[in-house]
């Protein structure tokens, strides 16, 4: 039976509601882990990580886990694509996380755009798994990872969608015939991506969620389902932990 993992990207700052409460409800309902990815960019670094900390760190059960969700954009709102220009990113994504506390062991790329050298600099400020890989998903604005591998893998330095000898586990995300398994897209939508990754005997099926997203029905959903199939629920880095492959 598969390992599933279930990440909310915390956007919640520029948007005008936030599901976290309810999110953590049906957490504690069925005692799940959930890796809370807090969005950080150059346009704006601080706004979700305060929201967080004033607002829902002390909600959060400390059973879950907080990670870094990168835009990489600089103060005028660009994308960067200089290597050097992102590892400064990566490096204030982490500092600011730390200045409320959180050291991140997870990540994810906004628009999943995770590039080959960003690797290397994830793996220097303590980035054991990333699950920015949406493999041959129909979105493709930054990255196209047509052709990823849909299972746990250690990615090349040279090449994301390759294996290879990086330290960081890639925890890619749910995809099915170019759809990505975001709860918030409704269980209608999510449903058929994890009825394939249980016929496929899949080890991992990542599932995600958008703070602002209320997806509470389908979350609760798509847990009862795979608790149905004897699936173990953990957290991002814990599957780095237990080298699931």
């Amino acid at each position: 039976m598969p390992v599933v993992s279930i990440t909310v990207d915390c956007e919640a700052a520029s948007h005008n509601r936030c599901f976290t409460k309810d999110f953590v409800k049906v957490s504690e309902e069925f005692t799940i882990p959930l890796t809370w990815l807090i969005h950080v960019s150059g346009q704006d670094p601080m706004s979700n990580m305060l929201l967080y900390h004033q607002e829902y760190l002390h909600r959060i059960p400390s059973w879950h886990e907080f990670g870094l969700h990168l835009g990489f954009k600089n103060g005028e709102g660009r994308y960067v694509e200089d290597p050097k220009e992102r590892a400064h990113l990566i490096q204030m994504g982490k500092d600011v996380l730390k200045q409320c506390h959180v050291k991140p062991t997870a990540f994810r790329a906004s628009g999943f755009a995770l590039i080959p050298p960003d690797l290397r600099y994830l793996e220097d400020i303590g980035i054991l798994v990333d699950s920015s890989v949406a493999p041959s998903a129909e979105y493709r604005m930054f990255v196209d990872w047509d052709g990823a591998p849909d299972k746990p893998y250690h990615p090349s330095y040279d090449d994301a969608k390759q294996a290879g000898s990086a330290k960081i586990l890639e925890a890619p995300i749910a995809t099915h015939q170019g759809k990505m398994a975001y709860l918030d897209e409704g269980w209608d939508h999510v449903r058929p991506i994890v009825e394939h990754h249980l016929d496929a005997g899949s080890s991992l099926i990542c599932l995600a969620a958008r703070d602002y997203g209320d997806c509470v029905e389908a979350m609760r959903e798509a847990v009862g389902m795979l608790r149905q199939k004897g699936a173990r629920f953990a957290s991002l880095t814990q599957l780095a932990s237990e080298e699931i492959l």
